[in-house]
């Protein structure tokens, strides 16, 4: 199974950066942080290309996935990366489904909800 969903979009890198973050909070997550790679590294003097990682949860799906196996805490929070690549906009999110196979507690339909939402933010994110 492959780990993420991955797509290029139209549009200026900040202006993908503000669509992904508006489009979690539609989705029902929260941000808890965006990380700005190319700025943490050029602090070390690594020249690297625009990338941000935006970290979202949802609480009522963490806590319902924590409660059936805490050590599921390991792949969260989900995250959604925007970076530029060849001139283009790439957005990539997680694929949920993914830490199913690394539990065996029974998750129900909550991996594939999360993938589903996460996909709608990917999706979206070429307005």
């Amino acid at each position: 199974m492959k780990y993420h969903y991955t797509r290029e979009v139209e549009g200026e890198f900040e202006e993908v950066v503000e669509r992904v973050q508006s489009l979690v909070r539609k989705e029902g997550f929260g941000i808890l942080a965006v990380h700005d790679f190319q700025k943490s590294f050029s602090g070390r003097g690594i020249e690297f290309m625009p990338f941000k990682m935006v970290e979202i949860c949802n609480p009522t799906w963490a806590a319902e996935a924590l409660k059936k196996d805490i050590n599921l805490a390991m792949f969260m929070p989900c995250r959604i990366n925007i970076y530029q690549k060849n001139g283009r906009v790439v957005v990539s999110g997680v694929v949920a489904g993914v830490m199913a196979e690394f539990t065996d507690a029974d998750l129900g339909e909550l991996p594939e909800k999360v993938t589903e939402a996460v996909r709608r933010i990917v999706d979206g994110a070429s307005a």
